[in-house]
């Protein structure tokens, strides 16, 4: 079971790990074939444009697992009190959820839509359209779900007064200035 948990909590990591290999395989498998053998599959630049747009989706979402996303801590550096900041902190996080669960939502209904019109790239028709909108499904939910986890639960915890730092205090004293 800790096995399980470790690898949900990596999950974004090691998506990003296989899908990147593949991807600089495959570009240098095309640079290869095209300039030593001279041919040149068309479909390969649209495969290796969709990995990226999995890379991208994967990276947002470990981005807010890790708390490296950007965020604006100018106006939390003047605000007194001691919760002001883990305040401030958590309005910005809570709209970052509810952003990213809304366009989760619009993608799966894009998703669904490119799904019943059987629609598939022109330059490689085996790949279904809907496969691109996956990532931007995953990547969303993934920002929302790792948000409301590493975000918006620790700063609601952070009031219960177990701790004497406040949320943002933690946050920004572990990663340097927050930004």
């Amino acid at each position: 079971m800790i096995a399980v948990k470790k690898f949900l909590d990596n999950i974004e990591k090691y998506i990003i790990y296989v899908v990147l290999t593949v991807l600089v395989t495959l570009m240098f498998g095309q640079v290869v074939a095209r300039y030593v053998f001279g041919l040149a599959w068309g479909w390969m630049e649209q495969l290796t444009r969709l990995l990226f747009v999995y890379v991208t989706f994967a990276g947002m979402s470990y981005a807010c697992r890790k708390s490296e996303h950007l965020r604006v801590s100018f106006l939390a550096e003047f605000l007194p009190g001691k919760y002001s900041r883990t305040i401030l902190f958590l309005i910005g996080d809570i709209l970052m959820a509810v952003v990213s669960a809304y366009l989760c939502y619009r993608i799966f209904n894009m998703m669904l839509l490119c799904y019943q019109q059987k629609q598939v790239f022109s330059g490689a028709t085996f790949i279904p359209v809907w496969v691109m909108y996956l990532a931007g499904v995953l990547g969303m939910g993934g920002m929302a779900i790792r948000t409301l986890q590493f975000g918006i639960i620790p700063a609601l915890r952070s009031f219960s007064g177990s701790t004497e730092e406040s949320y943002g205090d933690k946050e920004l004293s572990a990663k340097g200035t927050g930004e």
